[in-house]
């Protein structure tokens, strides 16, 4: 098994990412690692996604920014948990638009990751836009290691 399938075993009924057999409610999120270690995954803002109308909840942004940075380290092989969010919220983000979550790891100090992950609008292929693109949201996190079998799966 490679290390982003070992590490993702944990989350097999996350909200974001999980499969809708473990999660009826997993948005089902396929996150792809790109040649810069970066990750991104397309997400399409439904109704049931808005806290007032016709908007993406601001919860719903900060957890799509959340997960992104957890499957960028996921691909390292990484399970980690989030000890630090700040997001920034750029501009109104609509339902029926179509964004791109991205993520990158920044750096490791003393075992806490440091990760930055944006929301953008616009669908992208391999990292590269092929519309117009805005960006939307960002955040900032560190992301600590847990204590040994604190997590599900830890053998």
């Amino acid at each position: 098994m490679n290390p982003y399938h070992h590490a993702r075993e944990s989350h097999d009924q996350c909200l974001v990412c999980g499969s809708r057999e473990h999660n009826p409610d997993s948005l089902e999120l396929q996150f792809s690692r790109h040649a810069d270690g970066s990750v991104s995954a397309p997400f399409v803002v439904g109704p049931k996604h808005q806290g007032y109308s016709g908007l993406l909840h601001g919860g719903m942004t900060s957890t799509l920014l959340d997960a992104a940075m957890t499957h960028c380290l996921f691909m390292q092989g990484i399970k980690a948990l989030t000890a630090e969010l700040t997001v920034r919220f750029m501009a109104p983000i609509r339902v029926g638009q179509t964004l791109t979550v991205c993520a990158r790891l920044l750096g490791q100090r003393r075992g806490i990751y440091q990760l930055e992950a944006w929301l953008m609008s616009g669908l992208h292929i391999a990292g590269q836009p092929i519309v117009a693109e805005q960006r939307l949201a960002r955040a900032s996190a560190k992301f600590i290691v847990p204590t040994p079998g604190s997590l599900a799966h830890d053998g």
